[in-house]
């Protein structure tokens, strides 16, 4: 006989708690997964892509601003040394800077090459037309020996029609980026003319010249490589062609000479779609 006061549980209660103990059991297994193995597949962290190599040929067109710095220089010889002062004062009157602005359209074709790591040499020519031109034209009171006011006109010209170049480069390449260093021959034209003349007296200088002036250039860019083959570039130059000049005797044939020279400078700012093979 059961003893007062004793819980006894239901047969009801009996299967309810093992359900119950059932369900917590499977859950637990659920979550728990399966055993490790050792044979898992580990997560890799993603491998950089390769920096491109700049050995190759390229070709590319290009636009550019140039500056062109044209000092005129006049020399008088001959019999205007009989008169100092006024061969002086009519000389610097004839001195001018014909400096201008202008533009560039052209083309290049350059091979480069990269060794050591990043160091890129090449080699590379440029040729381009140029819109570069100016003249002046000026008039002068000076006063002779015997203190006679003569009136003189002076006029210089000068233009060039294209710029061409050859020279190597040096550069350090990261990764896309390529700055570098450059320098070479230069070739350009120079049409040239002047005119020295005193109205009064039909004294007149007349003369041109035109010639292709060999010269040097150094300058820097830098450039960047859109993709495996196209790229972007800007580049300066400064290029010398040194001076050109002519001569001419008075048309009386009195042994009146005037020298007219130029010396050539350009400035060149040049911006380029490239296409590398």
């Amino acid at each position: 006989m059961p003893l007062a006061g004793t819980y006894k549980p239901s047969p009801n209660m009996k299967k309810a708690t093992l359900t119950i103990t059932l369900l917590c059991a499977l859950c637990a297994y659920a979550n728990a997964g399966p055993e490790p193995t050792g044979k898992e597949m580990k997560q890799v962290a993603p491998v950089p892509t390769p920096c491109p190599s700049w050995t190759g040929f390229e070709i590319g067109g290009f636009g550019a601003y140039v500056y062109g710095v044209a000092d005129t220089h006049l020399d008088l010889t001959g019999t205007f040394e009989q008169f100092h002062d006024f061969e002086v004062a009519l000389q610097n009157r004839g001195n001018r800077s014909l400096g201008t602005s202008g533009g560039e359209i052209g083309g290049f074709l350059s091979y480069n090459y990269q060794f050591a790591g990043n160091w890129v040499i090449g080699a590379e020519f440029d040729g381009g037309y140029t819109f570069l031109r100016n003249s002046v034209e000026r008039q002068a009171l000076i006063a002779s020996e015997d203190e006679d006011i003569d009136l003189f006109a002076a006029e210089a010209s000068f233009k060039t029609h294209y710029l061409l170049t050859l020279g190597g480069k040096i550069g350090y390449a990261f990764c896309h980026w390529l700055p570098y260093a450059t320098g070479g021959v230069a070739w350009a034209d120079t049409d040239i003319s002047g005119r020295l003349a005193e109205p009064g007296e039909g004294l007149l200088f007349k003369g041109s010249r035109s010639d292709t002036q060999t010269g040097w250039f150094v300058g820097g860019g830098v450039e960047y490589m859109l993709t495996d083959h196209w790229r972007l570039r800007t580049q300066y130059q400064y290029c010398d062609f040194g001076s050109v000049g002519f001569t001419r005797e008075d048309n009386f044939g009195e042994g009146f000479i005037a020298h007219r020279s130029v010396d050539l400078r350009e400035h060149v700012v040049q911006f380029a779609i490239v296409y590398g093979f």
